[in-house]
């Protein structure tokens, strides 16, 4: 159903090409281009004249002028259109379709194999375990410091942060920490962004 499908749609996207390959007419060259466009322009120095809008003397330059361009113009000697463009074009029509076709077969795109879902679950497993630790020792860290001083703070804010990464989401211990930290982090301390940004989002989230 699918390669219908996609066939349907090549042919759809196709359509004007094929349009502009079944249209007939002759088709001009340079010379018979040029020679029709003077005349055009005679005559439209005529009307000017006839309509008032051009003097007697201006339209005698004029005309001299679109004269001399227009015998200038039937001494070219173009060769005359054969249509092989025709060719390339049904060519173009058959080989764009094709060639699309072809980029879906079996063997014609590399074969990359995404990682094996067993692989990512123990990646993912040394993550947290890792993260754990960092966790357990933030929280020993903590405990041998001074609860109102700039280490302690420093320490609140990246346990914090801990916290949220390994829970995916603002825990209400990882915000209290935050208020904690923020509350005697020095005004030039570089974790009170953090803080802020943190108890801004849990905010703003509730």
């Amino acid at each position: 159903m699918i390669w219908i499908l996609m066939a349907g749609l090549a042919v759809f996207l196709m359509l004007p090409v094929l349009f502009a390959f079944r249209l007939g007419g002759d088709v001009k060259n340079r010379r018979e281009t040029a020679i029709i466009l003077h005349k055009a322009q005679l005559d439209e120095l005529a009307r000017d004249l006839a309509d008032g809008r051009i003097g007697e003397s201006e339209y005698a330059g004029a005309k001299l002028e679109v004269e001399r361009r227009l015998l200038a113009a039937d001494t070219l000697n173009d060769p005359a259109p054969t249509g092989n463009a025709k060719w390339l074009l049904g060519i173009t029509v058959l080989l764009v379709p094709a060639m699309a076709f072809l980029l879906y077969l079996p063997g014609s795109t590399p074969n990359v194999p995404s990682e094996p879902h067993a692989q990512w679950v123990v990646k993912e497993q040394q993550a947290q375990s890792q993260l754990s630790d960092l966790i357990s020792k933030l929280r020993a860290h903590l405990a041998g410091l001074d609860p109102n001083s700039a280490d302690a703070s420093e320490g609140q804010a990246y346990l914090a942060e801990a916290l949220a990464e390994q829970a995916g989401a603002l825990t209400p211990e990882a915000v209290s920490l935050f208020k904690q930290s923020i509350a005697t982090a020095p005004e030039n301390a570089p974790w009170r962004q953090l803080d802020e940004q943190r108890l801004v989002q849990a905010a703003t989230s509730q």
